[in-house]
């Protein structure tokens, strides 16, 4: 009988040559049938076709079914069944496990699936549920993908929590006999969230029994959630094609277009709805990158992502790596305007060893802006954060920076950061970034994304990136405070709570009350 790797074997063989049929011939589990298992690829960018023959010695070869999918695991419980194998029999390869044998993995001669596992050192670690929990399913994505995991929970009818974390998100989903019930993604909840978690490529997960949750927000069947996931993903896949990250700013092609030709050119995309469509594209302006669009109008993956890819498969956005900009400054020489020492006078508000804006210029600019607030109502948000390297484990003392670790911690922040945002020290040892025209919603937005730029690869040669301690404090006027001096209060008591708890973002509004 195939196993799941003859199988992935047996497609990738059929990838190489399009309309190319490649066979196996095997024996039923009884040795008393013999079969053949075909597999072709018209197209690459569509599913495979199978087919699986009865071969016997008067009829020939007899079709049984014949089937398109890339679903592996699909297609060998199909195999199984239709042979008179058991269902799930090495559906989960053991190389897409850790620490497990594949005779362990679902259920082999221990009859059971509670054996301890062993984690490899990848630096995500997961929490067990309750003391002395063990987890009966644990692997990589790259591995096993999350189509094949979710199907493979449910056909075995599973009940329990699984967890997936990445180096900078986690999820969970809760299953009763393999019907998901419950999940949470950020800030997503139900049915958004296990949508958006197909379309994770990489992470490691854990399965822990029995776990149950009081919760139901997903209320859609799971097939229907794992082909809009699949449709999710490839969307995502074809961005990241024409180059899309979340630094990439969007262009119009025709700032002119008119609704009806806009209407006419969405209309061979994806199947959206056209206002939300229209209302994404106003808010392109040729000069914000993705990131700040989605902090200006907050959106989760499952919305933007088919809203986007209607954009720029339909000819309207193009995706760019840097926005079409001019030195301003350089506009002003013919009104005799000295560039170099307009630039001096910012150079001296620098500290110079690490390039942002000293203390006292800090206070300064923050002063300015808080009465831009009092005169016209412009709201601000305040960031204040620590970052240092964690000794010694989880549990380990945090010590400060080397200086170059800083400045490079600096500069990257300084990629991801708007151009009227304020980068500087605040008192001796901490940071703090000043945000203009922006609410709580989107300086915490701005603050992960600062945490996963940051964990993307050591600031220096001899750190890792999985020491790296993070802390964040968000205050914003007038949403939390009207005061000068209680907004900064406010963000450093949001800090110091980010610094002892399991939240590396924490906003005013949470400590309100609290002492």
């Amino acid at each position: 009988m195939p196993s799941y790797g003859d199988i992935q074997f047996l497609m990738q063989e059929a990838n190489k040559i399009l309309g190319r049929w490649v066979e196996l011939p095997y024996s039923a589990s009884d040795r008393k049938q013999e079969y053949i298992l075909a597999v072709k690829y018209d197209n690459r960018e569509e599913d495979p076709n199978w087919s699986l023959f009865q071969v016997t010695a008067n009829a020939g070869q007899t079709a049984i079914w014949q089937y398109a999918s890339r679903d592996l695991s699909l297609i060998t419980n199909l195999i199984m069944t239709s042979s008179g194998g058991d269902q799930l029999e090495d559906v989960i390869p053991s190389s897409a496990l850790m620490g497990k044998a594949s005779e362990s993995t679902m259920g082999g001669p221990t009859g059971g699936m509670g054996q301890t596992t062993t984690q490899i050192g990848t630096g995500i670690v997961f929490d067990p549920p309750r003391p002395g929990a063990k987890a009966t399913l644990e692997g990589d994505l790259k591995n096993l993908q999350v189509p094949n995991l979710l199907q493979s929970i449910n056909l075995a009818k599973m009940t329990g929590r699984l967890d997936v974390r990445s180096r900078s998100e986690n999820a969970e989903i809760y299953f009763q006999d393999g019907i998901p019930l419950h999940g949470a993604l950020k800030e997503l909840k139900g049915d958004n969230a296990l949508i958006e978690l197909i379309t994770w490529a990489n992470g490691e997960f854990r399965f822990w029994p029995d776990e149950r949750s009081t919760e139901r927000t997903i209320n859609k069947r799971l097939d229907s959630m794992l082909m809009e996931g699949v449709a999710l993903l490839d969307q995502n896949k074809y961005l990241e094609t024409a180059g899309l990250k979340l630094e990439s700013c969007l262009v119009k092609k025709n700032a002119m277009i008119s609704e009806e030709e806009f209407a006419a050119r969405v209309a061979k995309g994806a199947p959206i709805g056209l206002e939300q469509q229209l209302d994404f594209y106003e808010l392109i302006d040729n000069r914000n990158t993705l990131f700040d669009l989605l902090r200006n109008r907050p959106m989760s993956k499952v919305d933007w992502v088919p809203i986007l890819f209607n954009l720029v498969s339909c000819g309207l956005v193009q995706i760019t790596d840097q926005a079409p900009q001019q030195n301003r400054l350089a506009t002003l020489k013919s009104l005799g305007v000295d560039e170099a020492a307009v630039q001096g006078v910012l150079k001296n508000l620098l500290r110079p060893e690490t390039g942002i804006l000293s203390y006292p210029a800090f206070i300064y600019l923050l002063d300015q802006e808080y009465l831009r607030y009092e005169y016209f109502n412009l709201p601000f948000s305040l960031l204040v954060f620590s970052i240092g390297q964690r000794k010694g484990g989880p549990d380990g003392l945090v010590e400060a920076l080397q200086m170059l670790a800083v400045r490079r911690a600096m500069q990257r922040i300084s990629l991801v950061k708007r151009q009227v945002d304020m980068l500087g020290h605040y008192e001796t040892f901490d940071y703090a970034m000043l945000l203009p025209n922006t609410n709580s919603t989107a300086a915490s937005a701005l603050a992960n994304r600062i945490a996963d730029v940051l964990r993307e690869a050591p600031l220096s040669s001899d750190m890792d990136s999985r020491s790296l301690a993070l802390a964040f404090g968000v205050a914003t006027v007038p949403e939390d405070c009207q005061e000068l001096d209680k907004v900064l209060i406010m963000a450093r008591k949001a800090r110091d709570k980010a610094k002892f708890s399991q939240q590396r973002v924490v906003l005013a509004r949470e400590i309100m009350g609290q002492s």
